[in-house]
């Protein structure tokens, strides 16, 4: 659960970031896992990459890619400030690793779809979230994910390209913290300023009344399904699909 005062900086910041909460051992063995597949698809040719000289990427459908995914994105705590959020019957919407390479540029700063395309005002509630893994110690040289405090509450405006704000801040921490961000928040990766990667994983939610990134029922294996816990199931959307009834 989520105590009244991390429920308070969400409300009044627009994100709030759980310091160390996953361990140390798991957080190793899900960076290890997270290179691994990104290199595995550029050797395959299938590699989703963006930014300037293909210098981010994103490995996607990670439910389907190894148990250790599957049970990460159930984390109780992450869950709960996704339920606060979106409702307690909210689903995934996609579950990537990021990596940004050494000599990856300032993102920019954004909101997340489908919140960008909607009519202004945008709703005050929230409608998606996504929550920021680090897999590796997020600090100011290496691409930690910046966010303006409070700018959910811009509804009839839009973060513009190649503004400098200067309420914009950067979110640092170590290694096995996760950063919840309210989609409408002004957010984006920075620039990897190292001679590393900096990998992260991105387990993005929505409200169950919303359509999904990706069709994870299409996508997951039988194996995936067959053993999947009542929550993973739901997250899933085994809960939320349309209507059938002629």
């Amino acid at each position: 659960m989520l105590t009244a005062i991390e429920k308070g900086h969400l409300d009044q910041h627009g994100f709030l970031l759980l310091e160390s909460l996953i361990p140390l051992d798991t957080t190793l063995e899900l960076r290890e896992r997270s290179l691994a597949l990104a290199e595995a698809e550029k050797k395959a040719g299938e590699s989703h990459t963006y930014l300037a000289n293909a210098s981010a990427q994103r490995v996607w459908n990670l439910i389907d890619k190894g148990e250790i995914f599957e049970e990460a994105i159930q984390h109780p705590k992450v869950l709960a400030a996704m339920a606060y959020l979106l409702g307690a019957d909210c689903t995934l919407s996609s579950f990537t690793v990021n990596v940004l390479y050494p000599g990856a540029p300032d993102a920019g700063l954004h909101i997340d779809y489908p919140l960008s395309a909607l009519p202004t005002p945008r709703p005050s509630f929230s409608l998606v979230a996504n929550s920021v893994w680090f897999l590796d110690d997020f600090t100011l040289e290496n691409g930690a994910t910046s966010c303006v405090p409070g700018s959910h509450h811009r509804l009839e405006t839009l973060p513009q390209s190649g503004v400098e704000y200067t309420d914009e801040v950067q979110i640092c921490g170590p290694r096995g913290s996760v950063l919840i961000v309210n989609g409408a928040t002004w957010h984006g990766s920075s620039e990897n300023r190292t001679n590393e990667p900096r990998v992260g994983l991105l387990g993005f939610f929505c409200r169950s009344i919303l359509k999904p990134q990706q069709a994870h029922l299409k996508l997951v294996s039988d194996e995936v399904l067959s053993r999947a816990t009542p929550t993973l199931k739901r997250l899933l959307g085994l809960d939320s699909q349309p209507n059938m009834n002629t």
